[in-house]
């Protein structure tokens, strides 16, 4: 194994004979026989470890390892500890996503902090079957499919294209001696389940799956790459970035082969459910479905993936003493306007973000609110009475901002849907004696 992992490293990661490196070692056969691969070729390295202090005497059993192999080696050794069952319940996380991200958190200071190029895991080719069945079971598309990478930023993992049986081998030829996680043999954790019980199975009824799963991988990084310059024409052609938000056409959208393959790449890192996007590609304008901090709306010929709105729901009474109404960044104004010619005032005034009102018969306190679905009014204008709902759709009012659009109501009579169509009620006349007008910054 000596030779091929000098070969293999020689032509993918020559940059480890010249670059400061460190091994993540667990003080497990993995990790440990990394280090001895790496010492018996003459690479410089650390060493880190960390114990998340989750098995008791045994993590700090497994520290007393690593520290005598450090010295064994002649290697530097950085220690960070965790309490990691606290942490993870004050982050609301399990256990192994906490110790997982705080080892990679700790990876990254450490390199900062000792400029450290390449942090070395000891992950292999049977890590990389289980992760693969488990992003399988996941429904996972293709880059799920290609497992664990042998490069991410600083990490670094020579070991991928070796499986367990040659890691074992080359420690028991060698005389290394590693600690045992006893964890490892808990099959409550889906991916001891998979190693301890699937995979002999899956071993035994293919027998040539050793051998050959690192090929399949290999074509699934080929496919992969294939894929995403295809996706990135998508992307050239059949989106846009409109006011931060993602517009992917759906007219385009529907003209490729796989619709639904194109789709799922767009959105995947957002969590979307799938057949609940598709089903937008035909829904009616506006409905949209959340993910998340995420919402992907359907807006006439595209689809909107948008943060998901950052509002408060409105509601205002407001008496004839107020002047002046400001509300998370909206501004209201209100004055009492008396005019000889009130029908003049009206052309000379006439805005659409700006109402006038007869003031005579006017109830109060008026009621500034988020439109609610049912909610109609009589346009100036029109005949008959309009659903507010359709009167945005009519005024081409983006669905993302259709739900923020707010009404002004004198008792159950909506006067204004605010900043975009004014009511026939209270309309100012040649006898108005007294005009209130309300100015709206929205």
């Amino acid at each position: 194994m000596l030779t091929a992992f000098k070969n293999h490293i020689s032509t993918q990661f020559p940059e480890l004979f010249s670059v400061p490196i460190a091994i993540a070692i667990s003080g497990g056969k993995d990790s440990t026989v990394l280090a001895h691969l790496l010492h018996q070729l003459g690479v410089k390295f650390d060493l880190i470890h960390c114990n998340f202090n989750l098995r008791g005497a045994e993590s700090d059993a497994d520290q007393v390892f690593v520290e005598g192999l450090a010295k064994q080696l002649g290697c530097k050794l950085y220690i960070e500890s965790f309490e990691t069952e606290k942490i993870a319940q004050s982050r609301g996380v399990s256990i192994q996503m906490a110790a997982r991200d705080l080892r990679y958190q700790a990876f990254d200071n450490i390199a900062a902090k000792h400029h450290i190029k390449q942090v070395l895991v000891a992950h292999h080719l049977d890590d990389q079957l289980e992760t693969f069945l488990i992003n399988l079971g996941r429904g996972a598309g293709l880059h799920g499919l290609t497992g664990i990478r042998e490069r991410n930023g600083i990490i670094a993992r020579p070991l991928l294209i070796f499986n367990s049986s040659q890691i074992s081998d080359f420690a028991l030829e060698n005389n290394i001696d590693w600690r045992e996680d006893s964890s490892n043999s808990k099959t409550k954790y889906l991916r001891n389940r998979l190693r301890h019980e699937v995979i002999p199975l899956l071993h035994e009824a293919l027998p040539h799956l050793k051998a050959n799963f690192s090929n399949t991988l290999n074509y699934l990084e080929g496919s992969e790459l294939l894929l995403d310059v295809e996706v990135a024409r998508f992307r050239e052609s059949g989106t846009k970035i409109n006011h931060g938000n993602l517009e992917i056409s759906i007219e385009k959208l529907k003209a490729t082969l796989k619709p639904e393959a194109y789709l799922f790449e767009l959105l995947k890192e957002y969590n979307f459910n799938l057949p609940d996007a598709l089903e937008l590609l035909d829904a009616e304008h506006g409905k949209s479905i959340p993910s998340g901090s995420r919402r992907l709306t359907k807006d006439r010929e595209v689809l909107v993936l948008s943060k998901q709105a950052d509002w408060n729901p409105i509601y205002m009474e407001i008496d004839q003493s107020i002047e002046r109404l400001k509300l998370d960044g909206y501004q209201l104004e209100f004055k009492n306007i008396r005019e000889d010619d009130p029908l003049k005032y009206v052309k000379s005034a006439n805005s659409s973000n700006k109402i006038l009102l007869d003031a005579a018969g006017l109830e109060y306190p008026f009621v500034l609110r988020n439109w609610q679905h049912g909610d109609r009014m009589q346009p100036y204008g029109m005949k008959g009475s309009k659903l507010i709902s359709d009167l945005l759709t009519d005024c081409k009012i983006p669905s993302l901002e259709r739900e923020k659009a707010l009404v002004l109501a004198s008792g159950s009579t909506i006067l204004w849907l605010v900043g975009i169509r004014a009511s026939k009620h209270h309309k100012i006349t040649s006898i108005t004696k007294s005009i209130i007008e309300i100015t709206s910054d929205l």
